[in-house]
């Protein structure tokens, strides 16, 4: 019988499925397929989305309803938090000319400084536009996963989240297995979350947009002081309005963004409406004449002005097969430059919830998490936003229940990492999952870690097991009872029979093809007492053999099985040599050999069919499970008897090898303690264990293993 240690990898267990997850890593990844996911909207939160689930493997269709023609994008003021996400993508801000952020300074209107300029030199904050950088990462033949398909001049008029079907303005309708709703402001996509859902609608600002080329301002001695430092934003605020300058694109370009009342600049319901430099000029005429120098360096017609949304609260970001990101969940107001900051953690996060094993029947349950994530951050930051410029209706406080500060948010806000984020709330929902049997391992706070009985997901190997292979050398021979009996724990533990003669056996074992180990195995030996009792509390007699010691040569299965299971293992390195008719091994500690054995002139192997099977009668296998207690000396946490049910069933013989009973034998070496400090006891008392008559010698290869996942406390 192969040992439990032996074997686990991603396998099939019966239990194959519950509530749309999988039970165990071979079945899910049998019925893996890519998702096929629908992106509603191709900006920013809609790229970050397809890129990360192309990189999880699932094939993405991208219906944008522009044509994306002379696509630029306008800059964004990338936060921590934002290039923290993009980084898990493998965007790097300056690789499309993004700026780091050196130094800001905050003004009057009169160019007075309000306060000193802030320090950046540590920070992490880029400006750029993303938007072709994200465009050329999603579409690209090259990278990891199926190339994002962009459908430009396509129209989303309605979406249906349960049958996750998409109309399209031709009246085509598209299926697929999620829609991500990423289409802005004006989502068509948001209205598909219930009746009577929140719309956007125009705050009492607007936004003057522009950029024109650094050498301009560089060139004219009165405003190049301005700018001439590089990675500086300076904003400049008068009493209701205010301008905010960066540098982008390589410090090539610099980047406008102006806000006033509505009442400064008319009323529009252009979203991106091209006005006139005169109209701009006049809004901040009282402005310094030096600043006015500078806005009157962008070219005719170069003025964008539109006006700011925001909207009310939605009841949840996600419902059915569809999730909402960026501005069609959460239009910001831009005054903490977190808009696309959200809509990048947005993006990063419904993607990491859906690896490549999601299974179309979970995914309603995955777009959940999401909502998890990213619900009550992105509704805070949103109010945080709103405060910040001065439009919230409510009092912002702050967790310890005070009036909001600034470290309030930049705690909070620009220091997370939504990767991770969004990776714990899944590992949190895989871990307690009713069908699987969660085996908590230390380290903690990594996750389920692999073993033989779980994967990295706490998933069962099952039928997995069934590939693994197993060589077993064994010599069963008869010893002094009497002997035995001094390595039981207790005396509940008893032969089954009176006699002074017992049986045990010495099996050397090398396991290989194991999945959790990476596809490699271990040797290990095992010393087995057999016609063993134990008597439980209530006089119940539990019957196996029993195994006061294994020996193996890797720490994984070590841990495994003395944590999970209470075997008791130590380490050693085990050398073995095998030849077509002699096996030897050699059982060694720092170099110094303690244990021998050695099989010769076996016989050729012969295979199932041709003779009877040399297996004796299986038993199932009893041992002490012993943990001591922590800062008690004597104590123990755990100190029990173990009954691990044999499964004969799991394995299947391959073939086998037998020989002479004096062709076979063993011996032990009592070293001392120098040479063997941690091993000598074990070593001595084995050396102490006479052998009286060999019974059976067998060499047998086998398909297949137990997990040992058949265990029971005894009392």
């Amino acid at each position: 019988m192969a040992t439990t240690e032996g074997l686990a990898a991603n396998g099939v267990g019966h239990d194959r499925l519950r509530n749309g997850e999988t039970t165990n890593g071979d079945f899910a990844e049998s019925l893996a397929r890519p998702l096929q996911v629908i992106v509603v909207g191709g900006g920013i939160a809609s790229l970050v989305a397809s890129i990360t689930l192309r990189q999880q493997g699932h094939k993405v269709v991208i219906y944008e309803k522009s044509r994306f023609a002379n696509e630029t994008g306008a800059a964004i003021h990338c936060t921590p938090n934002a290039t923290s996400s993009l980084r898990h993508i493998g965007i790097d801000p300056r690789d499309g000319g993004a700026v780091p952020l050196v130094e800001s300074r905050w003004c009057k209107a009169s160019n007075e400084e309000m306060s000193p300029a802030t320090a950046h030199a540590a920070d992490a904050h880029r400006w750029e536009s993303l938007h072709n950088q994200l465009k050329a990462k999603a579409t690209s033949t090259a990278g990891k996963g199926p190339p994002v398909k962009l459908l430009t001049s396509s129209t989303v008029v309605q979406a249906d989240p349960q049958t996750s079907t998409v109309t399209l303005e031709s009246g085509e309708t598209k299926q697929a297995d999620l829609i991500i709703g990423g289409d802005g402001v004006h989502s068509v996509t948001r209205q598909a979350l219930g009746p009577d859902m929140p719309t956007a609608f125009k705050t009492d600002r607007y936004a003057f947009r522009f950029t024109y080329a650094k050498a301009l301002a560089m060139s004219d001695p009165v405003t190049r002081p301005l700018i001439e430092q590089e990675g500086v934003m300076i904003s400049w605020y008068g009493p209701d309005r205010k301008i905010v300058l960066y540098p982008t694109s390589g410090n090539t370009l610099l980047n406008f963004v102006c806000i006033h009342p509505a009442s400064a600049s008319g009323d529009s319901d252009d979203y991106n409406k091209t006005v006139s430099k005169a109209q701009l000029l006049e809004v901040y005429a009282d402005f310094h004449p030096v600043v006015l120098k500078l806005l009157e360096k962008v070219g005719e017609d170069q003025v964008s002005l539109y006006p700011l949304y925001d909207m009310k609260q939605l009841p949840t970001f996600a419902t059915g097969r569809m999730a909402l990101i960026g501005d069609a969940a959460h239009p910001f107001t831009p005054h903490l430059a977190q808009g696309g900051a959200m809509a990048i953690e947005d993006g990063l996060s419904v993607g990491t919830m859906l690896p490549f094993d999601t299974l179309p029947s979970g995914v309603e349950s995955r777009l959940q998490l999401y909502n998890a994530a990213r619900y009550e951050r992105a509704s805070a930051i949103q109010e945080y936003s709103r405060y910040a410029g001065g439009d919230s209706t409510t009092k912002v406080m702050s967790k310890s229940g005070s009036p909001l500060k600034v470290l309030d948010f930049l705690e909070y806000g620009s220091s997370h990492d939504e990767y991770y984020a969004s990776r714990k709330i899944l590992r949190d929902h895989l871990s307690n999952r009713p069908s699987i049997e969660p085996r908590w391992r230390s380290p903690l706070g990594f996750g389920f870690l692999q073993g033989p009985r779980q994967d990295l997901l706490g998933r069962s190997h099952g039928e997995s097991l069934r590939q693994s292979t197993s060589k077993d050398a064994s010599i069963r021979f008869t010893t002094s009872a009497t002997v035995l009996r001094c390595l039981f724990p207790s005396d509940r533990y008893s032969f089954k029979t009176r006699d002074t003669v017992q049986n045990a056996t010495l099996t050397l074992q090398t396991l290989d093809r194991l999945a959790w180990l990476g596809g490699g195995g271990y040797s290990l030996l095992a010393f087995y007492i057999h016609g063993v009792c134990y008597q439980e509390a209530d006089g119940e007699l539990v019957e196996g053999k029993y195994c006061p010691v294994m020996i193996e040569n890797l720490a994984d299965p070590i841990i495994t099985g003395r944590e999970e299971l209470g075997i008791p293992k130590v380490f050693s390195d085990i050398d073995i040599d095998r030849s077509g008719t002699s096996l030897r091994a050699t059982v060694a500690w720092r170099g110094t050999t303690w244990a021998e054995l050695r099989w010769s002139e076996l016989s050729q192997p012969e295979t199932p069919g041709h003779s009877p099977t040399p297996f004796t009668t299986p038993e199932d296998l009893l041992v002490h499970k012993l943990i001591p207690s922590s800062g008690k000396s004597g104590a123990a946490d755990a100190d029990y008897p173990v009954l691990i049910r044999t499964k004969p069933e799991s394995s299947r013989i391959v073939s086998w090898q037998d020989c002479r009973p004096e062709n076979a034998s063993f011996s032990f070496v009592n070293a001392g303690v120098k040479a063997l400090p941690t091993l000598s006891n074990i070593a001595e008392a084995l050396a102490e264990v006479p052998v009286y008559s060999t019974v059976s010698v067998s060499v047998v290869k086998t398909e297949g293993v137990s997990d040992f996942s058949d265990v029971t406390a005894l009392r």
